[in-house]
């Protein structure tokens, strides 16, 4: 009877440390509304159309016309690293292309730079390589066609406040995520041994192409199921489980640009379901870093398998999350904030 006690109260602590660690989670604002509908394209104004159209034109051009994203395999590889460096230098970046060995293989980081008002920098990236075999539509190629419209946007723009930089880095996926040879952590080991910029803030961005309005769109792993929204269409705010104010201060910034939903978690980088990849090396360094994401496999079932192809992707309600994005990073320009 004692024993079955002890177990009771062993129970019962450990439910509450869940549900506390659960709260800590999730416990934050939810901005925007639920089964947002994806209007038709002729509705759209011509800005809009423009962006699916660049969008699917981006998520196309490297899933098909350049095929597997990495130096090892890719045969188109110094068409992709053109197309990265003249999109950022055609958006008013002074870009450049960095090499660098991992083994015995050598990549590349494609990075741009716009001249701000002070050295007090943002860093805004993602990764370009490709999963094994998979096409990797979502897993990377939205990911880099969202970036490069964030560049074409906050190029278009007048002088920032911060300097601003695009990173395109290689080897982001596995078996590279998380060390040393990761693209994002070569780039910044860099970046700091130089100390030429004063890094203050990091948004990463993950998938970002998956954004879907039915019920049960939302196919989340343990315990996500248990908080996550059963409708696919927000997008994710990830910060680590000891700054839950970075994600707070970025849901109140995009309830201030847009109505459309999204959801904010301060979480361990290495829970399933986290999205971990090019934030790992910026949280090492404790630069204050945000991962916006479409949640990746949590949503997108043919995540980086053989049918995460550029055709399964709704390029109208992705550019609808672009444009928000676009305006949401705009408060991150800001210095002093």
């Amino acid at each position: 009877m004692k024993g079955q006690t002890k177990a009771a109260i062993a129970l019962a602590i450990f439910g509450a440390v869940g549900a506390a660690g659960v709260i800590h989670m999730t416990g934050l604002p939810k901005p925007g509304t639920s089964a947002v509908p994806t209007p038709k394209v002729e509705d759209l104004p011509y800005e809009m159309r423009y962006r699916i159209e660049r969008l699917a034109e981006s998520v196309r051009f490297q899933c098909e016309d350049v095929g597997r994203r990495t130096s090892r395999f890719s045969a188109r590889e110094g068409d992709l690293i053109d197309y990265l460096h003249d999109s950022l230098a055609g958006a008013g970046f002074r870009a450049h292309v960095d090499e660098y060995r991992a083994g015995t293989t050598d990549y590349k980081n494609v990075v741009g730079v716009l001249e701000g008002k002070s050295t007090e920098t943002l860093v805004i990236g993602t990764h370009y390589d490709s999963y094994g075999k998979s096409p990797s539509a979502n897993s990377s190629a939205s990911g880099v066609a969202t970036v490069l419209e964030l560049a074409r946007d906050l190029g278009a723009q007048s002088m920032h406040d911060r300097t601003i930089v695009i990173g395109l880095w290689g080897t982001g996926e596995q078996p590279h995520t998380g060390l040393d040879s990761q693209g994002a952590a070569v780039w910044l080991k860099k970046a700091l041994e130089e100390n030429e910029l004063q890094i203050a803030e990091a948004v990463i961005v993950g998938s970002f192409g998956s954004f879907q309005t039915h019920a049960g769109s939302q196919n989340s792993s343990f315990p996500w199921y248990l908080m996550y929204p059963k409708v696919g269409d927000w997008v994710g705010m990830y910060a680590p489980f000891t700054d839950k104010e970075t994600v707070k201060t970025a849901l109140r910034r995009w309830a201030a640009t847009t109505d459309l939903p999204a959801r904010g978690m301060a979480a361990p980088t290495w829970m399933p379901g986290i999205p971990a990849a090019d934030q790992l090396p910026f949280l090492e360094a404790g630069i204050p870093t945000l991962m916006v994401s479409d949640t990746g496999p949590e949503r997108d079932l043919a995540f980086r398998t053989k049918n995460d192809d550029p055709w399964h992707l709704d390029y109208t309600s992705m550019a609808m999350r672009v444009e928000a994005l676009s305006k949401f990073i705009a408060q991150y320009t800001k210095s002093g904030l």
